[in-house]
């Protein structure tokens, strides 16, 4: 009898423990997915409308490719290279939503042989070739993916480009920009305009997303990763697929005509020269003023202070500043004359050699040189030509189709500068 009643509790045991085993298993699972979706989204998609987002078209431009590699970092990493595996992951993301996708290229080519023009340089024949694509394709908005890149390895931090022909376009570029920071740690980076030839040239609003800066170290590391890399596409598609939600929600800020406020750059001091380099914060693209000395500036004629200023821009920061050079020093400008309030400045097409291939090193090297005549000769535009020739390029993003107006924007106060 004690046996049969040791047996019945034996099988009454065996059967709570497997019970309690089961309910253990699945808590596990439970907490598992419950663990893989929190990492899946790290930040509320509450708000996103997947109505908003299902059935629009996109075009994915991974730049760069084939003979051009882009900028290139110190362990050789190209951007060719990582342009592309972002942009494929980017697509996979969409392709999951409903969301038909245009690749400007899924392989490592250029375009440089298309449009047949001779008379056209092999990068502008290649970018002209990316802009048919998006616009024939009718697509509802462009993303064009790049890597930064900086003389000097200071910089960090992924940021977004836009033209100010159409509003949308600073909207999308915004909202990317607030992704980009939220899912890939503090950046105080901001949207900034730019004139590259691909957002000037396409109709449907679009972006630049420079995914980080290949000249900095650290950066270079994570863009050779494919965790990181990962993480950009989910950025940039979650800040896309918020810009969309807002548009069909009609959640979106009026913006104005103008892009930027009427801003102007301060007086300069008589017998002083105001020449502007780079600030070495991490937060923006800004240039900050640096002002000399220069007796009996204003007696020279207007063309000779120009070539002065020019040359004392291409001398480099003071001993002792903090600022960076935007252009290296040497002997870059062939030539420079006036045409009414219009500087005309011929470059040396060496320098290009020099502006390594990061949107960035061009966007300020170009506006160091502008925004530096414009404020010590009251200039209303400055034209840039390369070697003599107009519609040339320095970096490969900006061509140089049309004179240059200022930027005061990018430029802090003649009170902060170093004296």
């Amino acid at each position: 009898m004690s046996r049969v009643k040791r047996k019945r509790i034996y099988i009454i045991n065996l059967v709570w423990k497997t019970e309690y085993t089961y309910g253990i298993l699945i808590f596990m699972l439970l907490g598992f997915l419950y663990g893989w979706t929190s990492e899946r989204q790290t930040v509320k998609t509450t708000k996103l409308l997947p109505s908003a987002i299902s059935g629009k078209k996109i075009v994915i431009d991974a730049g760069h490719g084939g003979i051009d590699p882009g900028a290139v970092g110190r362990s050789g990493l190209e951007e060719k290279e990582i342009t592309l595996d972002v942009a494929k992951r980017l697509k996979r993301y969409f392709s999951r939503v409903g969301v038909y996708v245009v690749m400007t290229r899924e392989a490592d080519l250029d375009y440089s042989g298309e449009n047949g023009d001779r008379r056209l340089t092999k990068k502008r024949r290649d970018l002209l070739h990316r802009v048919k694509i998006a616009n024939e394709s009718e697509a509802d908005l462009l993303l064009s993916i790049h890597v930064n890149s900086f003389p000097q390895s200071i910089w960090s931090g992924a940021q977004c480009f836009y033209d100010g022909k159409l509003p949308e376009s600073k909207l999308l570029a915004v909202a990317i920009q607030k992704s980009l920071a939220e899912r890939l740690g503090p950046n105080r980076r901001k949207a900034q305009q730019a004139e590259y030839l691909l957002l000037k040239a396409t109709t449907m609003p679009a972006v630049t997303v420079e995914v980080g800066f290949i000249s900095n170290p650290r950066e270079e590391e994570l863009l050779a990763d494919a965790e990181y890399r990962e993480k950009l596409a989910e950025a940039i598609f979650y800040g896309t697929a918020e810009y969309l939600t807002a548009l069909e929600t009609a959640a979106r800020p009026v913006l104005t005509s103008k892009v930027y406020p009427e801003l102007s750059f301060p007086s300069v001091l008589p017998g002083t020269v105001c020449l502007y380099y780079a600030t070495p914060n991490n937060e923006d693209l800004a240039f900050k003023p640096e002002v000399r000395e220069t007796p009996h500036f204003e007696e020279w004629q207007r063309e000779e202070r120009g070539k002065l200023v020019l040359k004392e821009l291409l001398k480099g920061p003071g001993e002792g500043s903090a600022l960076l050079p935007c252009l290296p020093p040497g002997e870059w400008v062939r030539s420079f004359r006036l045409a009414g309030e219009t500087a005309v400045v011929d470059i040396d097409a060496a320098l290009a050699e020099s502006i390594n291939g990061g949107g960035a090193s061009e966007l300020m090297a170009l506006y160091s040189l502008v925004n530096t005549l414009a404020v010590n000769l009251d200039l209303n535009a400055v034209s840039i030509l390369v070697d003599g020739a107009k519609n040339a390029t320095l970096g490969g993003h900006i061509f140089l189709e049309e004179p240059l107006n200022p930027r005061p924007e990018f430029s802090a106060g003649l009170n902060d500068s170093n004296r």
